[in-house]
């Protein structure tokens, strides 16, 4: 244990706080349904009790960064954090009858996470619009995350080396 760090405790986040980081988490929803170019009348069902559990989960996680390895987290990091949470908590069920029998309603927690991993990645310059779009990664990405179980930790360190060159590479070989 960090000797500097041993007179902190964990500060649960207030109300005020918890409620903009939800507001956040569903304005990126709405965002990443939006560019997937799904109907504006789409009915989805977000599970709220999740969504905050998720963030309370990731903000211990950067407490405990912080008081283990005396490190502020990135927004790569957070990303990769909101994404294991979304992965294991699945909070957005597409419940629309138009999507009934699509893979796009099965699979919606899985395409969010990437978003919100691919959204970090670019803001934070690590790659191009172009680059996300034109890559058979995302698919592999995509594919591991349904099917694989990822460690929390390995997917903070998944999420931290992906970049330019990451998405392409030829992962057509790959399984």
């Amino acid at each position: 244990m960090n000797g500097e760090n041993k007179k902190y405790r964990y500060q649960e986040m207030d109300d005020a706080e918890l409620c903009e980081e939800l507001e956040e988490l569903e304005n990126q929803f709405k965002i990443f349904l939006q560019t997937c170019e799904y109907p504006k009348d789409i009915e989805v069902y977000e599970s709220v009790y999740s969504l905050v559990d998720m963030i309370i989960r990731t903000d211990k996680r950067r407490a405990y960064y912080y008081f283990y390895h005396n490190m502020e987290i990135n927004e790569c990091k957070t990303a990769a954090l909101y994404a294991y949470w979304i992965l294991k908590l699945r909070p957005f069920v597409i419940t629309d009858i138009r999507y009934r029998h699509k893979r796009q309603a099965v699979c919606i927690n899985e395409a969010f996470a990437i978003y919100l991993i691919c959204s970090a990645l670019f803001f934070s310059k690590k790659i191009t619009a172009q680059t996300i779009a034109n890559t058979s990664y995302y698919e592999k990405l995509y594919y591991s995350f349904r099917f694989r179980n990822i460690s929390i930790d390995s997917m903070v360190l998944l999420v931290e080396s992906m970049n330019e060159e990451t998405f392409k590479k030829n992962f057509d070989q790959i399984v």
